[in-house]
């Protein structure tokens, strides 16, 4: 399967459905072997048995932010403690910045709904307009139909 080493700058890009060791998984994410065994045992890591050993897929690794697939290593938050207060102001930011866009999006939304039922109504009254001019035409085509025949018989 080659080197997995972190320190391998020219490693290829890892794909999804690449199957690896506990050991290898180990050199990539940072985490001793134990520690990605526990979470096999535990369910929170799937894994498969293959030829006597345990084999993670990569995207299980990624599935679980324990890998990068783009990089092959360790997202950078990862394996870092990180202040739950810290945390939560982050997410709380994060969830006012979005209720901002959220609501700006909603008010353009709004615009383009009304400026659409204006369009709406302008190409309604024109298309009544157009159907009346038809109409019109018509009863003008039809008149002067009858007028040539009127014209033809008498001559």
């Amino acid at each position: 399967m080659g080197s997995f080493s972190p320190d391998n700058e020219s490693r290829p890009l890892l794909s999804p459905d690449t199957k690896l060791t506990i050991a290898e998984a180990s050199e990539l994410t940072g985490l001793s072997k134990r520690a990605l065994a526990r979470r096999i045992e535990r369910g929170q890591l799937p894994a498969s048995k293959e030829g006597g050993l345990r084999r993670i897929e990569a995207r299980k690794l990624a599935d679980a932010g324990l890998l990068d697939l783009a990089t092959g290593r360790p997202p950078p938050w990862g394996g870092k403690r990180m202040d739950s207060g810290a945390v939560a102001r982050e997410i709380v930011e994060t969830l006012v910045r979005q209720s901002i866009e959220l609501h700006e999006l909603r008010s353009r939304l709004d615009s383009f709904v009304s400026e659409s039922r204006r369009d709406d109504d302008l190409i309604r009254a024109e298309l009544e307009r157009a159907q009346r001019e038809r109409e019109e035409l018509r009863t003008a085509l039809r008149e002067a139909d009858e007028r040539i025949v009127e014209l033809r018989t008498r001559a």
